[in-house]
């Protein structure tokens, strides 16, 4: 009887042990996403935060999005790395917005005036260097003098 009591103490005391180290492992995904440091390389970050739900490669950027839940909250997080070392931890950046729509097809309607102004002149010139060509090659030729031929009076 000793024997069987000892054995249910112990079997007890595994299983409180093995419930207190697998609620001890269990952090909170946010205070994980914040132990991410600038300069972490992108397997450091695996290991803390296991495979990102989203990548994506912008401008030079690796760009990892994470989202996970917490107390019925929902986080949007970002990781964003240069060469697999991290630049950026935090929410999810957006680009801002330098100018509308509108604004920006008026830059670009100006710069295809400017470039078609620039073809213009490139033409005009290659036209006038051609014509300067060839009054040169002509008047090497002597094409540019006028050759008189006399008037003769046919001999009867």
């Amino acid at each position: 009887m000793l024997q069987h009591l000892v054995t249910i103490h112990s079997k007890s005391i595994l299983i409180s042990v093995v419930v207190l180290f697998t609620t001890a492992c269990q952090t909170s995904m946010v205070k994980q996403f914040e132990s991410i440091r600038p300069g972490m390389e992108k397997n450091d970050v695996i290991g803390l935060m296991g495979s990102p739900n989203q990548t994506l490669r912008v401008h030079g950027k690796d760009r990892w999005y994470y989202n996970f839940y917490e107390d019925k909250i929902r986080f949007e997080k970002e990781v964003q790395f240069i060469n697999g070392i991290a630049v950026y931890t935090g929410e999810v950046s957006q680009p801002p917005v330098v100018e509308s729509a509108s604004a920006q097809d008026a830059r670009n309607l100006e710069s295809d005036r400017q470039q078609s102004e620039i073809q213009i002149t490139k033409q005009s010139e290659q036209a006038r260097f051609r014509s300067d060509y060839e009054n040169y090659d002509a008047k090497l030729k002597g094409e540019d003098k006028v050759h008189y031929l006399p008037n003769f009076v046919p001999i009867r």
